[in-house]
This record gives C-alpha cells, structure tokens and sequence, in this order.
C-alpha cells in the first residue's frame, strides 16, 4: 500500500536509510535546471561539447503509481484489470493530443476482461506475436511471471491480466502498465542533447496527471512512493548507451564499473540488469541515486558523468599499449584464494569487518581478479590489519594515496558502509557563512546555551 512507508515507518526508515543513507532529510522534487550545479551556461546538455560525434540512446523514465489502488503485490485481478481501465481515459487523452497519438497494446485475455469489466471484448488485446514482437523491440516489458523476486512478492500475480502498454506515434514515449510500478512512464531518443528526453517525459507526466481521476501516490518524507524502496523519491532512471572499449576491453564491465562507481554511475548491459555488455563495449550507463537528489540534478549528474567517465576511457586506452594488450596476464589465482581464505576467516569470526566484507564482495572479486601481481600484494598491504586483526570494524590502512582512486572498486564499498555518503563528493569549506544553525551574530559562544 502507499501508505506503508508511514505505517510501517519503523522498519522503512531503517531499510532506507540503509540503502539509500539520507541521514533523516526529507526528499523535494524538482525538475527545474536554473542553478544546478555542473549545469552548462546555456542550460544545454549536448553531449557532442565533450566530444561524442555519434548520436546515443538516451532514456528516461520514472515509476508512478496511483493513489486510487494498492500497490502491485496486493491488487486483485480485479484491480489489476480495473487499473487498466482507468489508465485508457488518460490514454485516449494522449492519443488525442498531435505530440503524441499511438497505440495501446494489452495483454488483459478477454475472458478475464468481460469478467470484470462487463465489455464483451478487450479493445486493445494483442497475440502473443505482437508482444514478442514489442519485447523483441524494447517496447515491451518481459513475462513478470518467470521472475522469481516479483512472484514472491505478489507483483507478478494474475499474469497477465492488467498488463500493457502505451506507445506514441513517434515510438519515442511509452507508458507500461501493471509492471512492477503500476506506471513506468519513459521517453526515449536518439540524439546528443539530453533535455529533450528530459522535458518530454516531465510534460508528458503533467499531461497524465492532469486528467481526472489520475493522482500519483506520494509520501512526505519519500517523494513519489514506488513498491521497491530503491526507486523512492524521483523514482527516475536516466541513461545513455556509450561505447567505452577501452574500459571493456576484457569482454567484461569490471573496468567499467570500477571507474563509473566513484561518479556515482551505475552501469549495466545494454539490455538492463543482469545482461551483457555489446560486443563494441557499448554500456548503459546511469546516475545510481533515486531518492534525495532532485530530477534536474540526476540528469545534469548524468550529463557531467558521461564526461568524466569518457576521460578514463581515453586515459585506459593511453595506458596500455598494444603490445602489453596482448600479453598473457600473470596467474594471481594462489593470491586471491589466500586473500578470500582470510577474509572469510576474518569475517566469520566479526562481521562488522569492513575490510573483510568487501574483499569478498562479488564486484572486488572480480575486479581483484585483473590486478596485476604487484598491485595485488599492494592491496594486500592495505587489507593486512584488517585480517590480521579480526575484531577490527573497518580493518584497511591505504598505502600510497592514490589508493583511494587506483583501489576505488574496493575503497569506495568500505567508505559507503562506513561513511554512508551516498554517491558524495567531499568539499572543504572552513567559512561559518551561511552555515545551518549558525547564530545571528556568528559566535558560537556556549554561554549562549547556559554553560
């Protein structure tokens, strides 16, 4: 239900703050660009002033759902159904609006339909050809029912009654209906210029709300409540698909995701979660944080990432040269088994080890797995305290300062778990001025306070 993060506050605040590490602030939306930081000074993200001369997928969309229903995992069939046939008078709107028109494509048998609708026929049913067809296009989300985490959690129930699509003219804004949020709203481009992926879908979605009967569920903590706790707040993913071969050259985005995880990039295969990268090294790419962190921010975020991540693409390929590409790699197999025994060791005996945490983290490990020998015993170095020492809570020294950016797959894990910075930059700052809390007069005389 969208009111369970209030209900149940207990225990949602403290998965959230897990997760998401907010330190009790309260989440704003916001799509405006005036005055976000890193924004270019005509307002423009255009990805070819840093450099990119082909065109790019560019993506992005939000999760809504509706106060008028309970969530996923608990609507009936009826509702499911129901919930379809609210969605078609704001569907009709769009269909009826020039910058839009399209199609909706529903997968609701017409059985099912009639039975709670009382509507002899489904108007919009397709075959079980046209949906492989728009699976096959990405237009189309994947049968719900073979994925065991929605099943478990009721979303993927009554398959596939209530389930759908809306799709523009232009094929560049699709709705899904009865996914895992019973709205995932997206536009889509070709192109280099990310604000117009961006105002689309933020017109798009005054478009959909503004028809009556259509009010998304919110929370005032949490901003637009989704069912996963992971897309609270913005409830937005923005992602393009780059080409980075230098970073993927071992067919792998280990690379990849260690040099992205410092900017607070996500990066996946180019057809979502848990699949490969191209065969050309193109990844999908996109800012990790949902929730407090505002709309304009998360594109602008995206924006700036794109280019510092193709900076370590550039200076990956000028690190190696071809010849040294071409070399075996030295087997380090006998280290990283002594580091994963002591690990384990470490952490069974305390796991509140940081450092024996993320040694055994899937991600390290296979980031591990590329060092070379002479790194890896550096690592090693910095890992030793930690297990030598197993009472230890954060358990690592770095070495040599640069550390914290060479061994940033592993640094970064063990400062998030202790830190909890979210994705943060750090920034020094000594001047009182303007700082929350801060006295009139500026002093912080305890006096003041009775002391």
């Amino acid at each position: 239900e969208p009111k369970n993060y209030d209900e149940f506050a207990m225990f949602f605040d403290k998965v959230c703050e897990d997760y998401h590490h907010g330190g009790g602030k309260v989440h704003t939306t916001n799509w405006s660009l005036s005055g976000v930081e890193g924004l270019p000074e005509d307002g423009q993200l255009d990805l070819q002033k840093i450099g990119l001369t082909d065109e790019l997928s560019m993506r992005v969309r939000v999760g809504r759902n509706l106060t008028a229903f309970p969530l996923p995992g608990l609507m009936t069939k009826a509702d499911r159904i129901n919930f379809e046939n609210t969605m078609l008078k704001a569907f009709d709107v769009l269909k009826a609006n020039p910058d839009y028109g399209g199609n909706v494509f529903s997968m609701t048998p017409t059985a099912d339909w009639k039975e709670v609708t009382g509507q002899d026929e489904n108007p919009n049913l397709i075959t079980p050809e046209k949906y492989q067809e728009l699976v096959d296009a990405h237009v189309m989300f994947k049968d719900m029912a073979a994925d065991p985490y929605l099943a478990s959690a009721g979303i993927a129930s009554d398959w596939p009654c209530g389930r759908g699509c809306y799709q523009s003219s232009d094929g560049g804004f699709i709705i899904w209906f009865g996914e895992e949020d019973q709205l995932r709203i997206m536009c889509m481009a070709k192109g280099f210029v990310l604000n117009s992926v961006f105002d689309r879908l933020e017109n798009a979605l005054k478009a959909v709300e503004a028809i009556e009967g259509i009010e998304f569920a919110t929370s005032g903590k949490y901003g637009y409540v989704t069912s996963c706790p992971s897309n609270l707040g913005t409830g937005m993913r923005a992602s393009v698909h780059v080409k980075v071969p230098n970073l993927t050259s071992d067919g792998t985005d280990t690379q990849a995701k260690a040099a992205a995880k410092p900017l607070g990039l996500s990066v996946r295969g180019t057809g979502g979660e848990h699949t490969p990268i191209g065969a050309d090294g193109t990844i999908d790419l996109s800012p990790s944080n949902r929730l407090f962190i505002t709309e304009a921010e998360i594109v602008t975020k995206l924006y700036n990432g794109i280019k510092l991540l193709l900076e370590k693409e550039a200076a990956a390929g000028a690190a190696e040269p071809a010849e040294a590409k071409s070399e075996e790699p030295a087997d380090t197999s006998a280290k990283l088994a002594e580091l994963k025994a002591a690990a384990e060791k470490a952490l069974a005996a305390n796991p509140d080890n940081l450092c024996a945490k993320n040694l055994l983290d899937a991600e390290v490990a296979a980031w591990m797995a590329t060092l070379s020998p002479a790194k890896l015993d550096e690592l090693a170095l910095c890992a030793k305290s930690g297990l030598d020492n197993v009472d230890s809570g954060l358990g690592c020294y770095a070495v040599d300062p640069k550390n914290y950016d060479e061994f940033a797959m592993f640094f970064d894990k063990v400062c998030e778990d202790y830190h909890h910075g979210g994705g943060k930059v750090h920034t020094t700052n000594w001047s009182l001025s303007g700082v929350e809390g801060l006295p009139e007069d500026g002093q912080l005389d305890l006096q003041k306070i009775g002391l």
